[in-house]
């Protein structure tokens, strides 16, 4: 036979709340429709329930933790096997009732304890005691300020863990760079001479390896290829530089002459016309702008 033990209240020189009454438990468990309507039910300061194994001890003890904790899914996970009504609950305590209307309670009761079984695994020491001990007993034993301690210590725990992460990470990239790894007595043990060098020989390695770099940079390099000349039309330039100057004055002469035959009616005249012309000329010739022509 397997029993629950259940404390509830705190006490500060007596008891400020405790359960007065299981006055329903319905579609819960074994509890299909249980109902105490008779005061002789009364629970008192010391009530001890007892039963054969799988007769509701374990599912009490889940309603009180329900309450307590206001979570509904603890009393829904315990719904009495082919029933389709919703779970019901109401426990008096100090004459005020609370109420499970099958999805919430109407308030909760923080200040029940209950030491039941995963009580006992989570904070009775057997083989050795471990961290998660520690931490559990600090919230049982120390109260209040024990479960501040609990969570810096769980913070603590974090961080120890992450710098050990950190360490081990430096020192696999440490080995993998295939330096040798000395204690930190050799490492204080360091001559000062070896300690000075350190500058100069880091200096050596940075010049080494840019000169590696260079190296590769130049290895990477393609052979010389021949530049292809390009090619120019200047068949067009050497009838040009062919052609003579007197030839161009002859051009010039032949045009003026043309002009005059077509423009100059007294062509006796034509060569005095045209010099006073560009005497007086001040800009381009107004009229036809040979004179212009002729002089450049």
């Amino acid at each position: 036979m397997r029993s629950s033990l259940i404390i509830v209240g705190r006490n500060k020189g007596r008891l400020s709340q405790m359960i007065t009454k299981i006055q329903l438990l319905k579609n819960i468990g074994k509890f299909y429709n249980f109902s105490s309507k008779s005061p002789g039910l009364d629970l008192h300061k010391n009530t001890f329930l007892f039963a054969p194994n799988a007769y509701g001890k374990s599912t009490l003890v889940n309603v009180c933790r329900s309450l307590r904790d206001n979570n509904p899914k603890l009393i829904r996970a315990r719904r009495t096997l082919g029933s389709v009504a919703s779970p019901e609950a109401v426990l008096i305590m100090e004459g005020a009732n609370h109420v499970f209307n099958g999805s919430k309670w109407n308030k909760h009761c923080p200040d029940i304890q209950i030491f039941d079984v995963p009580f006992v695994h989570g904070n009775i020491l057997t083989d050795e005691i471990e961290h998660e001990h520690k931490k559990n007993m600090h919230k049982i034993i120390i109260g209040a300020a024990g479960v501040k301690l609990a969570d810096k210590l769980s913070t603590l725990k974090t961080q120890e863990k992450n710098k050990r992460q950190r360490l081990d990470n430096l020192r696999a990239e440490f080995n993998k760079g295939g330096f040798v790894h000395h204690t930190l007595d050799a490492f204080l043990a360091i001559p000062t001479v070896e300690e000075t060098a350190v500058p100069t020989r880091i200096a050596a390695l940075e010049k080494d390896i840019k000169s590696k770099e260079t190296e590769t940079q130049a290895r990477a390099l393609t052979l010389p290829k021949p530049l292809t000349t390009p090619a120019f039309d200047l068949s067009q330039a050497r009838l040009l530089a062919a052609k003579k100057l007197a030839a161009a004055h002859e051009e010039a002469e032949k045009r003026l002459l043309e002009h005059i035959e077509k423009n100059v009616a007294n062509k006796g005249r034509a060569q005095q016309f045209i010099r006073t012309g560009l005497d007086l000329l001040k800009a381009d010739c107004p009229f036809c702008g040979i004179c212009a022509k002729i002089k450049n």
